[in-house]
Formats: C-alpha cells, structure tokens, sequence
C-alpha cells in the first residue's frame, strides 16, 4: 500500500468485518469488503497507466461514493489527490488541471451521478507527464497525498501540497479522539460528509472510515435543501456532524432540533465560532472546535466547547504534533501578554508549501527560529491570544483574506479578476459586515466617464466565469472615485458608506400587484421574506445583497411550498424574481 495508514486500518476493517457498512450514497450502500475490492481495482487501473508517487491526480467528480473510491484508490498508488469541483467555472476547472494535476479521473458516459457505482465507473486522462521515478517504487511518509487548491491573490488558484506524513498525523488525533471516554460512546459510528470535497474539511469525515466508520454522504445543497440533510441526519441516525457555523446556522434556521436527532459529537470550524450555535448543539451533544488553515492539514488546533459563556471565539490547544507561536509582529518580536498575536504554526502538520510557487512558499513557510535545523512555521496571517489555560482564541485576520461561510476568500483575488474587466479602472472587495449576514462587496471605477448600458449585467457575468460561485460578490457597484486615508489607502468604511442600499420597489409607490401570477405572488413573498425590502419582480438578487445561503434558504422554501426544486446556479441565473418564475414553470 502507500505511505498513508488509513488505508491500513481501513484494510484491516475490510478483512475483519467485510460486511461492515462503509460508504452510503444516493441510495446505494457499499461495505468494508466491496470498498476495498473497488478501491484496489482502480488502483491497479491507475498503475497500469503509469501513476504513482507525486503525481497529481485530479478527480473531477460529484460528492458520492465515486468520488470516495477515487480518493483511497489514488493513495493506494502512492499518488496524490487533487480534488477539482464539478460546479466550478470550466475556465477555473481548466485552469487548475493544465497547471497542476498529471492525470484526471473522471466520470464516464453514464456514471456522472454521486452515488455507488457499479463498476468502476471511470476513467483516466493522462494531462502531462509526471516526474521520474523508479517503477513501482511506494510512497513514504514525505511524498505528497493530496493538492487542495485555495484562493490566490494574483486571481491564479494557489496549490497547496500536503504530504502522507501530515494526513496520518492528523487522522491519529482523530482516531484516538474518538477512543476517549465520552466523546463517542456509541458502538456504531456514523458521520455525515456534507461539505464540497474542494474544501480540506472533507476529508476529516473520510479519515474516520479508519474508525470504523459509516460515512454517509449528504445530498448536495447547491441541488436541494437544507431540510434534506435534515432528514438525511434522522433517516440515517448519524451520530457525527462537521461543519462551518454557517452550514449549522442554516440547519437549526430550518427547524433541526439537535436533541431529537442521533448525534453524539459535532465538529465545528472554519469560521469564527458564534455563541448561539453553540448553546444549541451542546445542549445535547459534545462540540469539538476545530482550527487550522488548509496549509497546516485540516486543522492545527482543537478542543471541546462546553457551553456559550465565552467572550473570544475559541480554537482550542494544539493538536498533538502541532506547536503554535505567537508573535507581536511579522519580524517574530515576542508577543504582548494579553495582546492578540500574529499566529504562526509548527510542527508535523505543516504543508510541503504551494506547487510551482517558490517565491510564496518561501514568504509563508519560514524557518522556525526557535526549532531544530529544518524545521518551519507557517505564517497564518490570522491574529490569536492564549489563556493561561493554554487554550487559544481566534482575533480576526492581519490581511485582507476573509472567511464567509467557511470559504476563504482572498479580497485581492477578486480585484484582479474584476480589474480583467474592459470597462474597470480600479476595483476594491470588501466584507460588509453591518449587514444581517456578512456580505461580499466590490466597488470599481470605470475605465470611462459615463457607464454604459449593460455594463454592470456584463461584470456580473464576468465575475461568474472567472470565480467560484462562493467568491462572486452579492453587490457589485460603481463609484466616482475610491476614498483615500491620510495614508493614502483606500478608506473601506468610507467606501462602504458610499455603497447604495438597493433599489427596490421600497423606493417607488406600492407596485401594481393585481397583473401577477399566482407563482409570482407566492415567490415574491418568499424572496421579500429574506431580504426585509419591498423588491419588485425585476429587481436583480446581486442589488438586493442575496447570500449563498440567502439563497439557498429561498431555493428550501420554493420547493417546500411548490414542490418544485431549483439549482442553485439556475436561481443566481434566473437574476431576477421574474425570471426565476418563468423557470419554475418551465420546470414544473
């Protein structure tokens, strides 16, 4: 086998326990036994065309059971895992295959749904060639396991590379998490994997089928509901949830009840961990904060929440193997008692660096100045403080990288895809974070005077070819001119006090409703219902500043009081209450 010992355990369960369930997805059920004869059929396909250590494969398929026998099948070979999202941009998906990935595996003719295959079900595009190396030589603890690709500033996704070494230190802890007295004391072990597998946080419920677990893949939002994972948690008495306090926040919006359900632990993390999420789960079940950066490996530190009484977000103590550092200052001055500080991350978590990035690599991961010869420290660019407990709590970022919905987002990215534009001189993002929900802002000066007609449904679109749809900013404006500081910086705050709220029918007399449809009536009071505005049927979703999980909150109860269901891509499509309309009846 390769380097990682997941595969091990999970062979070992295999041999033991053939019959255990394994993977449950789109209605179809694998065990232990069928998992380890698809994964090793499809290893042996993907030697025989020649991949093994540090190549990259890219699996360009939907979250399922396909998708779990590629990831295990492409360690299997020694190789590295590179998930690309199918709901990207093609220009993205392109891009991220030619300069990263060697091979693709992807769904063939037939088999492009999420859940069990049959056969296997997929196949191997030879990209590039990969580097040399000695025929059927393994893979060791320093060769790469998986490629997730995060925002980048210059607008190019950047490859972070995390080696065997790392995933298996970090799938211990969890493994022997889940030994300790009280966090899971269920014999049956099962765990939702509800999160993109672009997102590192995927892979912690995978890990766990080195416990013996279930996984239960849950539907995806972009195509249904929040109450289908609802329902996906009670069908299945899932016993172990992760996910970003957004994904939570809109689970208990949309009447989960956590003590009704078979849930013993949650992990919680990506975001800043608000109280009131916490007071609900952990009336019934044990919450375990989780935090780390995708270069320090899923997470670098973690603990249990007990109850909502805290004042600081917390991220718990370093998890073993893992050191943190606090700094006062970039140049590694020692940190102010009490002060938040910059914080830096060691240990056997921390990434290999960025694929074909030297120059950044260099930048982020630094030597460790008070380490053996070798060793580095990743620089988080995020700001803590630690107690005298030793635990951690998190301050908010030093740059202008941002989190919404779990998603790191980096502003500049942004910037430089919107200054791609013809008719932009200069762009600014921002978060808007007076709003109910955080909001993604970009405001731009124009390359002429006047705007011209269509300039801004062609940014729109712009943006949406180029980004992911998480990066695609709700309100997109035109300015005169940036405001500057004293400083000579753009003054966000004053930016954000020139950013118009939208113009809906708020604005005008009462709008004649007696001309509309029945859909309309009923969709229009769902929409106005998440946006507090008295919006007409032609106003753009973007000007309303509509959410993803707006959106997707909009998209739950359409297909509640319609019956009918609408992706998520569709709905941001549709740009306006009229034309989605017209695309529900066209649908129904």
């Amino acid at each position: 086998m390769s380097g990682l010992s997941v595969l091990e355990q999970v062979g070992d369960i295999a041999a033991r326990e053939p019959r255990r369930p394994a993977v449950r997805s789109g209605g179809g059920l694998l065990d232990y036994g069928e998992l380890m004869a698809k994964v090793t059929d499809l290893s042996d396909q993907l030697r025989a065309q020649g991949v093994g250590p540090e190549d990259v494969v890219a699996t360009v398929l939907p979250r399922g059971g396909n998708s779990i026998i590629a990831m295990l099948g492409i360690w299997m070979t020694g190789a590295a895992y590179l998930p690309v999202d199918v709901k990207w941009p093609e220009r993205r998906r392109e891009l991220v295959l030619a300069e990263v990935a060697t091979f693709a595996l992807e769904a063939s003719d037939g088999e492009a749904h999420g859940g069990i295959p049959g056969e296997s079900g997929l196949r191997v595009r030879r990209l590039r060639e990969g580097r040399a190396r000695i025929d059927g030589a393994s893979a060791t603890e320093r060769n790469l396991a998986y490629v997730i690709c995060t925002s980048g500033s210059t607008g190019t996704p950047l490859a972070v590379c995390v080696e065997f070494g790392a995933l298996d230190n970090y799938a211990r802890y969890l493994r022997d998490l889940m030994k300790q007295p009280g966090v899971h004391d269920e014999v049956d072990l099962r765990v939702l994997l509800s999160a993109d597998l672009a997102f590192d946080a995927s892979l912690r419920p995978v890990l766990l089928l080195a416990a013996g677990a279930e996984l239960v893949v849950a539907p995806d939002l972009t195509e249904g509901s929040w109450q289908e994972h609802i329902d996906c948690i009670a069908e299945h008495k899932v016993t172990v949830l992760s996910g970003v306090p957004s994904w939570y926040s809109g689970l208990l919006a949309a009447g989960y009840v956590p003590g009704d359900s078979a849930v013993r632990l949650a992990f919680i993390g990506g975001e800043a961990v608000p109280n009131g999420v916490v007071r609900q789960l952990a009336a019934s079940q044990r919450v375990v904060v989780q935090y780390g950066p995708t270069e320090t490996t899923v997470a670098a530190t973690g603990g249990r929440v007990v109850d909502d009484g805290f004042l600081e977000a917390p991220i718990g103590e370093p998890l073993p193997g893992t050191q943190i550092h606090l700094y006062g200052n970039a140049e590694l001055d020692p940190a102010i008692d009490g002060e938040p500080a910059y914080l830096y991350v060691g240990g056997s978590g921390v990434a290999r660096g960025y694929l074909n990035n030297p120059r950044l690599t260099a930048e982020r991961f630094i030597p460790n100045p008070s380490g053996p010869p070798g060793s580095r420290l990743f620089r988080t660019g995020d700001l803590a403080k630690v107690s005298p407990q030793g635990t951690y709590s998190f301050h908010g970022r030093s740059d202008d990288q941002v989190k919404i919905s779990g998603r790191r987002i980096e502003l500049s990215e942004i910037s430089t895809v919107l200054n791609r534009h013809p008719a932009v001189a200069q762009s600014v993002a921002f978060v808007d974070r007076d709003s109910p929900t955080p909001l993604l802002v970009a405001c731009y000066v124009g390359d002429r005077g006047v705007a011209e007609a269509g300039e801004e449904a062609s940014i729109r679109d712009h943006l949406a070819r180029e980004l992911p749809g998480y990066e695609v900013p709700a309100v997109v404006q035109r300015v005169e001119s940036m405001p500057m500081t004293e400083r000579g910086k753009v003054d966000i705050p004053a930016l954000a006090r020139l950013v118009k709220p939208a113009e809906t029918g708020a604005q005008d007399e009462k709008p004649d409703e007696s001309a509309m449809t029945e859909v309309e009536k009923r969709v229009i009071a769902i929409v106005r219902s998440m946006t507090d505005a008295r919006c007409s049927l032609d106003d753009e979703f973007f000007t309303l500043g509509l959410g993803s999980l707006d959106s997707l909150n909009i998209l739950a109860q359409i297909r509640e009081e319609l019956g009918v269901r609408v992706r998520l891509r569709d709905f941001f499509q549709a740009r306006t209450t009229r034309n989605l309309c017209k695309l529900i009846g066209d649908v129904s």
